[in-house]
């Protein structure tokens, strides 16, 4: 009986207790489960180039858009064969193919699968051979296909190019060789004959050492540095005698009594020369790894290490909850309760390797507040959680008080997980009504975070017809074409009003961007546009305004005679291109005007400083409103939210009518233009490359042949029916082997290039106005002609170029004269750099 009565008391208990759960299951809903995040799990793909590892890949759970996957390249030679190596990473592979397609991958060449794969030391390995399907010195895709064991497929993506002498070897042997000797004191020092020290180099600073820094500094400087990983190599481009290889691996010093950790990478150009390597440009970066304890904060500073300036970082109002990025992991630290907790890390923090690396995975802080409360997203590639595998935007909501994350939304795109982020630095905001903006191509999307689904607040912009203020909460954007457009429309993302902004009649309207939340723009008449012989529009504007956002006009600027071109604003200081109209009723360019804002800006409470320390260097640091008590510090894993359904919100394609030419720095970065010249300008200043939307090569960074000339093109003279420039036009078209009648082409009002691009068949006509000299010779070195404009209206074109001259055709004179380089420079900067060329659009 007793027995009895203890056994109903006891199912009793049960019973009321799991009504209890259950009631707070029920009550919570199915959403407040939670989990760890899965780590990266996806096999990683390797090149073995001589028994380096080359060309490190991630792998994706859907297809691409080949086009935009560059960024390492294989060469090979006629054998076309290559080793392929395959680090599991705790999921088994089945079974190896590869295909091989067209640079915009519109065109299967080869599909094929790879011979049985072979295991040593928990590492597969594969070697292929390339049909001979493919032309020499055409870059095409090379997609690997892994068969995963639990029947999933994942594909790797990288491009191949057959040359019969890249000397790809030698050049990664060198590098490999060069890197290896800045860890061995007596080995570095004999690299001083690759060195151009001087004072650029910044010796304080050791996480960024450059070809100009002292050789203390490329040794290391006073760290005790040890290599924790293999160096993983990734080819970024290899023409000829020229190549630019990265170099990644992680290492490790001690600081404070305990171990360091770092990412490091560095990047090379190097030419190859007769008996020797030539080191034209290097550049060596630290990130360290946050280490997430007490020896991390020092006062009111959080000690973030040898690492650069620009922390991704946003702190509430009143500064007490600060959230802050580094090397892929992000962080909240709530001073006032000392709580940090890691809130997303792409890598498993457990076991640093190479999936550590941080290239392409990405924070947006979007909002804090005091209750310990942020907004973010993690985007690019996404390496772990549920969505590893992707390239995408995954919208969190990290809550203060449960300590949990919670996926809202997940935005998949098949573009690169640099355009990606190029996207994504243009706009990202959120408002009070969990509504997510981005621009994303041509448009400004809103994300409805409740309701996973999306509108497009604005459509089909003009690339430069649109502007964000610095905060992300303002934006205007023109109603029509960015050089034709009536009206403004600007709009707080915060609230969602919109305003239309006049042009007032007769005239045309054009944004220039923010002063803080004060947006700046011009007007101009529609009676003053012009186009000059290039083609270029001028917009010269009479008038600039700076308007708030309440519609108020706090300034004015306008001056009789003079009209802006342009501006630059920096600080509370805005800069204004201007030009004069002069006797002649046209215009020239005048000297530059100023105008200053009498608004500032509220500072943050936090901010990112530096301190010097003498054996490490210079550290950055988060000086804080007041600082963490570390006795008191917790350490915080959230649980990450589970939910049933896919929060997956897909975004439609967009039309992407306009051209828009994509700008590749050395180091990866992504920067969009919507014409050639500027996007030439910006990769020459960032030793990189300009392609098209769909892919192919507009101009390059490398070294050209010491000379080359297009002999097919004579002198050629203007007579009584024909002006230079018809002349030139001609040539052109004659040398393509088209005969038009340019003259006539011309009165219809087509520009230069409107005649090249509808008359030569399968080329992109190209403006390179405000484009160097020494840029556009990339044109005459691959056997295409650069027409130049005067001021005087008349036109010569360079056919070619030596060591100490470009080579000109002159219809004036009839002749085909050289001009020193020096001289040509002066002279065709005098006459405003105006160049018209063209690229012939590969087969695909």
């Amino acid at each position: 009986m007793k027995k009895t009565i203890i056994r109903g008391c006891v199912c009793a208990v049960v019973f009321v207790a799991a009504l209890i759960v259950s009631g707070i299951l029920l009550n919570r809903g199915n959403t407040d489960m939670t989990a760890e995040m899965e780590p990266p799990r996806l096999p990683t793909v390797y090149i073995d180039q001589g028994g380096l590892r080359v060309n490190r890949m991630d792998g994706y759970l859907y297809e691409m858009e080949e086009a935009s996957m560059t960024g390492r390249i294989l060469p090979v030679g006629t054998d076309r064969r290559l080793s392929v190596e395959i680090v599991p990473c705790g999921i088994p592979v089945e079974a190896l193919s590869y295909e091989v397609r067209s640079a915009d991958g519109s065109r299967l060449v080869e599909d094929t699968a790879a011979p049985e794969l072979t295991e040593e030391n928990g590492v597969l390995r594969a070697d292929i051979v390339l049909k001979d399907l493919i032309d020499e010195n055409v870059e095409y895709s090379l997609i690997f296909r892994l068969l995963l064991e639990d029947g999933r497929e994942a594909l790797y993506y990288m491009r191949v190019i057959q040359q019969e002498e890249s000397g790809v070897q030698e050049k990664l042997d060198f590098v490999a060789g060069f890197s290896r000797d800045t860890f061995d004191d007596a080995s570095c020092a004999a690299l001083a004959v690759y060195m151009e020290t001087n004072a650029d180099g910044d010796a304080s600073a050791p996480g960024r050492v450059t070809i100009h820094s002292s050789m203390d500094q490329l040794g290391w400087g006073g760290l005790d540095v040890r290599q924790e990983t293999e160096p993983v190599f990734t080819i970024l481009d290899m023409t000829g005698q020229t190549a630019a290889v990265s170099v990644e691996y992680l290492v490790s010093y001690p600081r404070d009594g305990r171990e360091a950790y770092a990412f490091v990478r560095e990047l090379y150009r190097i030419r190859s020369g007769a008996e020797r390597m030539y080191l034209l440009d290097y550049e060596r970066t630290m990130s360290e790894y946050f280490a997430e304890d007490a020896a991390s904060f020092a006062d009111e500073n959080v000690v973030l290490g040898i690492r650069d300036t620009d922390v991704e970082m946003e702190e509430s109002e009143g500064g007490d909850v600060v959230a802050f990025a580094q090397n892929g992991v992000l962080y909240s630290l709530n001073v006032t309760d000392s709580r940090l907790a890691r809130l997303f890390s792409f890598h498993d923090m457990e076991s640093l390797d190479e999936r550590a690396f941080p290239d392409d995975r990405n924070f947006k802080i979007l909002q804090v507040d005091e209750a310990g409360n942020v907004f973010f997203m993690a985007y690019g590639y996404i390496s772990s959680g549920r969505r590893q595998g992707s390239c995408g935007v995954q919208v969190y909501f990290y809550d203060g008080s449960a300590n949990t994350v919670e996926e809202l939304a997940f935005l998949p795109s098949r573009k690169s997980p640099g355009i990606l982020k190029a996207q994504i630095e243009q706009l990202a905001y959120i408002n009070g009504k969990n509504e997510l903006y981005l621009l994303l191509d041509d448009r400004i999307c809103c994300v409805h975070l409740d309701s996973w689904t999306a509108e497009m607040t604005a459509e089909n912009l003009s690339t430069g017809g649109c502007s964000v203020s610095e905060s992300n909460r303002m934006i205007a954007w023109q109603s029509g074409e960015r050089y034709a457009s009536e009206s403004l429309i600007l709009m707080n993302l915060s609230t969602g009003e919109q305003t239309e902004i006049p042009a007032g009649e007769g005239n045309y309207i054009l944004p220039l961007g923010f002063m803080g939340e004060d947006l700046v723009y011009g007007i101009a008449r529609q009676t003053d546009l012009f186009r000059d012989e290039t083609g270029t529009l001028i917009f010269p504007m009479h008038q600039v305004r700076i308007q708030d956002e309440n519609g108020g006009i706090l300034m004015t600027y306008e001056k009789a005679g003079y009209y802006v071109t342009g501006c630059e604003m920096t600080g509370n200081q805005i800069v204004l291109s201007r030009m004069e109209r002069n006797a002649f009723g046209g215009y020239t360019v005048c000297g530059d005007d100023q105008i200053v804002s009498s608004r500032t800006e509220d500072g943050q409470i936090s901010e990112i400083v530096t301190s010097d320390t003498e054996r490490d260097g210079r550290l950055t640091e988060i000086r804080l409103r007041t600082g963490v008590k570390t006795g008191q510090l917790k350490i915080l894993t959230p649980g990450e939210v589970l939910y049933e359904g896919s929060r997956e919100v897909e975004i439609p394609p967009s039309q992407e009518t306009e051209e828009l030419y994509y700008v590749y720095s050395l180091d990866g970065d992504v920067a969009f233009a919507a014409d050639p010249g500027e996007a030439i300008v910006l990769a020459e200043e960032s030793v990189g490359r300009v392609t098209a939307r769909s892919g192919f090569y507009i101009w390059k960074t490398e070294r050209l042949h010491t000379a080359n000339q297009i002999t097919q093109i004579d002198g050629a003279g203007t007579d009584g029916e024909r002006d230079s420039l018809e002349v030139c036009l001609d040539e052109i078209l004659s040398y393509e082997g088209i005969t038009r009648n340019t003259g006539y082409l011309l009165e219809q009002g087509k520009t230069v290039a409107k005649v090249l691009q509808e008359n030569l068949p399968d080329v992109q006509a190209l403006d390179l106005t405000g484009c160097s000299l020494e840029s556009v010779l990339y044109y005459p070195d691959r056997e295409i002609p650069v027409l130049a404009l005067l001021e005087d209206g008349s036109a010569v074109l360079i056919t070619g170029f030596d060591e100490h001259n470009i080579i000109l055709m002159d219809p004036g004179t009839g002749q085909v004269s050289r001009m020193g380089r020096g001289d040509a420079a002066s002279w065709f900067e005098e006459n405003g750099n105006r160049f018209v060329s063209y690229v012939k659009i590969p087969e695909q």
